[in-house]
């Protein structure tokens, strides 16, 4: 506790106290040591965050916000995922006292509205959360939220962060960068005011060799497709064996968008290579740690029954980091995903969006007109520990920008939202169960609400949801069905009906007067549902679309949800 800073002391403390607080400041000033140390002290405490890369660095066991709350893709009302809810999310939103919820700038206000009603419905609380004590952490000067529509909106724009949070605490002691020139400029380029000497010790950085350098600096770019490039061109480059090495995870389960780990990581001797989590802090192995492969070996251990000396038969890279430590790297265990994969990824070339959170050994960034978003030059710049070692293509004081809504909430000066007007929390337990209905009289099972039986598509009123667990379609026109036309509840539910009956495509086709593919595409979105919705498992999807699993599975990854 000595070693911490007064404004991380004052934000312990409320924590210790149980007071919801917001914990921000600058990269580098310790909030995740800070979680470390809450996470030591306080009971029934939930660490979550809103990116997986995030969750994987925090260690102590955090998961992704959305796994945790067990909201799928949170795109439903609050009542709705409550009833469709797992009980052991309910028993977690039930069991917890404080929730932790990292890189909060991620989270839009939509989003934390669902989860305060859905806290309140699970929990039976009308407290704000459902009573929960709540850490947000993050910083809002950097990445803004992903905003498709172009319209970024922040969490403290909703009346609820005001509701919930009852103290600001903004670290301010930097402890990742010690030169206090350069400390300097990431206090100008954080709030986009870089001044004209700022700019011009900048532009020192650029048109610099680092041919000399064994470990060649990180590329830092904006998108994604430049990364993919330089990446591939330079390990294609390199003579010598290829070795592949593929992340071990349970049949069936899907793995994050936004993992910092790569699924597959491809490596050649004299790869240049990035480790992607804290892998030894007092050998100063850490996520973003610098190095290059310089051999791959087959370790042996000593089989304690014979006495001999066995190996798996993997040769593993040995990678020799900027700080002259060499490592053998065998497969690493990220717990709270059920994964194992070696910890590294090629480091010529990253995008800003994955080097967030990681403290570069050494990088070049591009820092130009290229760079679009709010906090993205700031990001990119705060990476490296010392101007030392930054290296920079490009550098426009256009590039340093921050939103003037965020300028306005650090400077206190933002006008908050006015209170909501206090509303009656709907309840779980007003949406109607849906139970398998026993043949009477020798009819066929169908579905009904609560024992009632039925022998024809679902009333009107009845929810698709609740039927099937696949959300309703959008509104409809009341025109007759036909190809090309919107679906209505009842054909959905008269076509699964039908599925069951095991009646073919072609005969559904018919009863629809719709083509064939029609039909076939209308099933593969209700799939794709199924499985990033409801997170049902892709056999049990099987049964009820009548698709094989290629064909979901397909369908699925051409739907995955798109990332930096």
């Amino acid at each position: 506790m000595e070693s911490l800073s007064t404004e991380q002391k004052q934000a312990y403390e409320a924590v210790i106290k149980g007071e919801s607080i917001f914990l921000t400041g600058p990269g580098g000033t310790g909030k995740s040591h800070l979680i470390g140390l809450i996470a030591q002290s306080v009971p029934s405490l939930a660490i979550t965050a809103m990116t997986g890369c995030a969750a994987i660095l925090l260690g102590h066991g955090a998961k992704t916000f959305h796994s945790w709350a067990g909201i799928g893709l949170g795109k439903d009302s609050a009542e709705f995922i409550a009833k469709k809810m797992k009980s052991q999310a309910k028993k977690r939103w039930k069991d917890t006292s404080t929730l932790i919820i990292d890189e909060v700038s991620m989270l839009t206000p939509d989003l934390l509205e669902m989860i305060d009603k859905l806290a309140k419905i699970v929990r039976g609380n009308n407290k704000p959360m459902g009573g929960l004590q709540i850490v947000f952490v993050g910083d809002f000067l950097q990445l803004p939220p992903v905003a498709r529509s172009g319209n970024v909106k922040f969490a403290f724009e909703s009346p609820v962060w005001w509701e919930i949070i009852k103290q600001t605490v903004q670290l301010k002691r930097v402890f990742r960068q010690k030169d206090p020139v350069f400390q300097g400029i990431l206090d100008e380029a954080r709030v986009g005011e870089l001044s004209a000497e700022s700019l011009t010790t900048l532009k020192t950085r650029c048109d610099l060799s680092w041919d000399h350098e064994p470990i060649q600096p990180t590329l830092l770019f904006s998108r994604n497709v430049q990364v993919d490039s330089i990446n591939k061109a330079n390990i294609d480059s390199l003579e010598g064996e290829t070795h592949v090495y593929r992340a071990r995870f349970p049949s069936g389960q899907a793995l994050p968008d936004d993992i910092g780990f790569v699924p597959e990581l491809t490596l050649k001797v004299g790869a240049q290579v990035m480790l992607v989590t804290n892998l030894d802090q007092n050998k100063g192995l850490v996520n973003g740690s610098r190095g290059v492969v310089v051999q791959f070996i087959k370790e042996s251990t000593r089989d304690v029954l014979t006495g001999e000396d066995v190996t798996d038969g993997i040769s593993y890279p040995v990678v020799r980091f900027r700080n002259g430590r060499m490592e053998t790297m065998k497969y690493h265990s990220w717990n709270e995903l059920f994964v194992q994969q070696v910890p590294l990824r090629l480091a010529y070339a990253l995008t800003i969006h994955k080097a967030q959170g990681a403290t570069l050994d050494c990088a070049l960034i591009d820092i130009g007109p290229s760079t679009f978003e709010y906090g993205q030059a700031y990001v990119a710049l705060s990476r490296v520990k010392s101007i030392d070692s930054l290296y920079v293509h490009e550098v426009s004081a256009g590039a340093f920008r921050a939103h003037p809504l965020v300028k306005k909430f650090y400077a206190g000066t933002y006008a908050q939202p006015p209170p909501r007007a206090p509303e009656p929390v709907a309840s779980a337990m007003n949406i109607p169960s849906v139970k398998r209905i026993t043949p009477i009289s020798g009819k066929k099972a169908m579905y009904g609400f609560d024992g009632e039986e039925v022998s024809e598509p679902p009333p009107k009123q009845a929810s698709l949801k609740d039927y099937f667990g696949i959300p309703p379609p959008k509104k409809e026109t009341d025109k007759p069905a036909r190809n090309g036309a919107p679906w209505k509840d009842e054909e959905v539910i008269k076509m699964l009906i039908a599925i069951r009956k095991k009646k073919t495509i072609k005969e559904i086709a018919d009863i629809h007067e719709r083509t064939s593919g029609g039909i076939h595409s209308k099933l593969k979105g209700l799939a794709v549902d199924y499985f990033y919705n409801d997170e049902k498992p892709i056999s049990e999807i099987e049964k009820i679309t009548g698709l094989s699993g290629k064909v979901i599975q397909e369908a699925v990854d051409k739907k995955k949800p798109a990332t930096s």
